[in-house]
């Protein structure tokens, strides 16, 4: 009897953590960049501050072209994935003047992907000559 409790106990204490739900995360996108009123000069690349980006899963939609602007309607637009180790990151310069919409969205999942928060900032760039 006293060998049945001992493997009882055992296994509880085995498989009891992998039953603890796991929180997720709180997303935010709150980015901040070196542009000075939004305005980008074409041609020139500019940087954006991650400071307060937190997140498992970061991407960025620059907004130059239908595809690859942020759409929480459509899934299959196309961002850029970037590490959440980074503090900074460095966007390719815009070669068409105009306004773009770019985008950070910052996601998280908990509870095994049971749970999924999102948070995103957008903002508008003029690209100027």
């Amino acid at each position: 009897m006293r060998q049945i409790f001992i493997i009882s106990a055992l296994i509880v204490l085995f498989f009891a953590p992998g039953c603890n739900k796991e929180e997720a995360i709180s997303p935010s996108a709150d980015f901040t960049t070196n542009l000075q009123n939004n305005t980008a000069k074409r041609g020139k690349s500019f940087t954006i501050y991650l400071d307060n980006v937190q997140g498992e899963f970061l991407v960025y939609f620059r907004g130059n072209t239908e595809q690859n602007t942020y759409s929480a309607d459509d899934p299959t637009r196309l961002g850029t994935p970037f590490s959440t180790d980074l503090d900074s990151l460095v966007i390719p310069a815009y070669n068409n003047l105009g306004d773009k919409v770019f985008t950070v969205v910052a996601s998280s999942s908990g509870n095994w992907a049971k749970d999924y928060f999102q948070d995103v900032k957008s903002i508008t760039i003029t690209v100027v000559e």
